[in-house]
């Protein structure tokens, strides 16, 4: 799809810029109260930087952008951002709710949630976040966990692994930690591969 739109608009005279076209998003899964900029998503929307996503307490949504797949459970909100005057994203800001996201490799992003920012690589999360804490899981891959300083210090935690790693990042610090071990919580192996296949990608957890 996208040779064929770059060969049309290169003959048309018109050449588009590489990352638009790497950034462009499609919608796999859509049901129930989803928004975008406020108004009702449909499946023909092409999401990209800037755009703030909404699912209200039925709302369900599932798409592919720029080689990233997110799902979004219902009552979240997710704003995708990016740099001044650039096109691809750099950062997927969870404002509220959970979501379940796998990413490609050879980029660098941040997905920012109300008590931790997570620096991805490749690799698969599953984040759930409230004003006072945030539960990250990461499903396969590596981050970084930097929790989020509010007069105090910040605390860091690198994660590799192959099979599931969560974490607890507190708002206020908890017996003197703001990262704690937490256990595997309310999503499946089968939904983050799942993901991977809406990318063109192969099951993280097969053996």
């Amino acid at each position: 799809m996208t040779d064929r739109r770059q060969f049309l608009a290169t003959a048309a005279g018109v050449l588009l810029p590489l990352p638009v076209l790497a950034q462009e998003a499609m919608i796999h899964e859509l049901s129930g109260e989803v928004r975008v900029n406020g108004q009702p998503a449909t499946r023909a929307m092409r999401l990209g930087a800037g755009d703030s996503i909404f699912t209200g307490r039925d709302g369900r949504i599932a798409f592919v952008i720029g080689g990233d797949a997110v799902f979004m459970r219902p009552g979240s909100e997710l704003r995708l951002e990016s740099r001044a005057r650039e096109v691809l994203i750099r950062a997927f800001r969870l404002v509220q709710g959970a979501l379940g996201a796998t990413f490609a490799r050879g980029r660098d992003r941040d997905l920012v949630a109300r008590t931790v920012t997570i620096g991805i690589r490749g690799t698969g999360v599953y984040v759930e976040t409230r004003a006072e804490e945030t539960y990250a899981c990461t499903c396969f891959g590596a981050t970084e966990l930097k929790s989020t300083a509010d007069g105090a210090m910040m605390e860091s935690v690198a994660m590799v692994t192959g099979n599931h790693g969560a974490r607890r990042i507190y708002r206020d610090p908890r017996m003197g930690m703001r990262v704690a071990l937490a256990g595997f919580e309310r999503h499946t192996n089968e939904e983050m591969a799942a993901l991977e296949k809406l990318a063109g990608r192969d099951n993280p957890f097969r053996s």
